[in-house]
């Protein structure tokens, strides 16, 4: 059972973070979606059938707060000709690494998206925003006349920054993005042994804009992912890793299905297989794997704070019976995600599991450090906190209470 002396500590801890929050959040002050008003410009020149497309938005604040959002990370957008429909995602070009959006009290801010214009759309094509009030525009599209599906390059465009070199040589690289939380901990209860770090990405396969009315190729949705959670003994002279997880995943998502309730911000369904090994043989060796679905619902709270809320259920499949027979009786067949916060402030966010051994519960609260460095560090403070079974494939059926703090890159 946690100690007493470690839970107080805890709830220090997150008094302590509670508090400036609320100091901070007076600078960070977010208006109602109401204040603000929508403006589409469409796409100017050389718009391309099959290709992708630009546009600019202006987003206005009448209100007399600013507005810090994630609702302008990617929008869709409904395109049109004649009698056809298609329904896309247009990714901003513009936001932050977490994907928020400043729009200063009584002013406005441009943001540029993108979006594959659908390869049988020529001619006079319409463009709507779906989730924002707005007059549709017109723009004109042309065929493609080049095997390859890219822009060509202007000479006299002058020369590119470093980072856009992507554009040119990964093409690819708007598919890659981040997937579980990404973070390195320094152990503080026990102690250093129990350092910690995750890396994790997931890639999109197929550039098809997904259709919540199921218009567009079906394969959408399928997603290439790899989370790595390796167990750091820094107290140690030779820095040796404990143990490690290596999780690669295939993952079919659904992002969007309309519950038609103004309260939801977003509801999806997430399934797939995801393969866990500790990389490790001989008697240390172990590994299983896991079938799951994970339903996911985001709702909106006050003060732009949300609610988010992922059941994760799974069935085990080919598991390593030599060496972790009876893994589920630790780790158990359910998970319950519960995450609480504001985008540019305080989140908690909470794993549960139950199993037969006992349940488990690692809850992570993060704190953006922007407001600290005149927006000049893109990184969270982040408090982990860890109690029951399975938490390292290793010593799956061992106890543990840990308290680390570090930094993260996303949560």
């Amino acid at each position: 059972m946690p100690c007493p002396i470690k839970i107080h500590r805890l709830m220090v801890m997150l008094f302590a973070i509670l508090a400036l929050d609320a100091c901070t959040v007076l600078h960070l002050t977010c208006a109602a979606a109401s204040t603000s008003n929508v403006f589409i410009v469409p796409p100017q020149e050389n718009t391309v059938a099959g290709q992708t497309t630009q546009f600019t938005l202006f987003v206005q604040n009448s209100g007399t707060t600013n507005i810090i959002s994630k609702d302008y990370d990617s929008v869709m957008v409904r395109v049109g000709l004649n009698d056809q429909k298609r329904l896309v995602r247009a990714i901003c070009v513009e936001t932050t690494p977490d994907g928020t959006v400043m729009i200063p009290a009584g002013g406005f801010t441009k943001l540029t998206y993108e979006f594959e214009l659908p390869q049988d759309m020529t001619g006079t094509v319409s463009l709507a925003l779906e989730d924002f009030k707005s007059s549709p525009v017109l723009f004109a599209a042309v065929q493609s006349v080049e095997p390859q599906n890219r822009k060509r390059e202007n000479p006299s465009q002058g020369q590119l920054v470093i980072g856009e070199k992507q554009n040119e040589f990964q093409p690819f690289l708007k598919n890659l993005s981040a997937y579980e939380p990404v973070y390195f901990l320094f152990g503080v209860d026990p102690g250093l042994e129990k350092s910690k770090f995750q890396v994790s990405f997931k890639y999109k396969l197929f550039n098809a804009p997904f259709d919540s009315r199921g218009l567009n190729s079906l394969v959408d949705g399928f997603h290439l992912a790899y989370t790595q959670t390796s167990f750091w003994d820094l107290d140690s002279t030779s820095k040796p890793f404990n143990d490690s997880s290596y999780k690669p995943e295939l993952f079919y998502l659904v992002p969007k299905i309309d519950l038609d309730l103004p309260w939801v911000k977003f509801f999806g369904v997430q399934s797939g297989f995801q393969h866990e090994s500790n990389g490790k043989g001989g008697n240390d060796s172990r590994s299983t794997n896991y079938i799951y679905i994970k339903p996911i619902m985001e709702i909106s709270l006050f003060d732009e704070a949300y609610l988010a809320v992922a059941p994760k259920l799974w069935v085990y499949v080919m598991n390593e019976n030599e060496n972790n027979p009876d893994l589920a009786d630790f780790r158990g067949y359910f998970d319950l995600q519960i995450q609480v916060g504001k985008p540019m402030g305080l989140c908690l966010d909470t794993h549960t599991r139950w199993a037969e051994a006992g349940p488990s519960i690692q809850a992570d609260l993060s704190y953006p450090l922007t407001s600290f460095f005149n927006n000049g560090l893109n990184l969270y403070l982040h408090l982990q906190y860890f109690n029951g079974y399975a938490e390292r494939l290793k010593e799956y059926s061992l106890e543990e209470e840990i308290f680390r703090v570090g930094v993260s890159l996303s949560r």
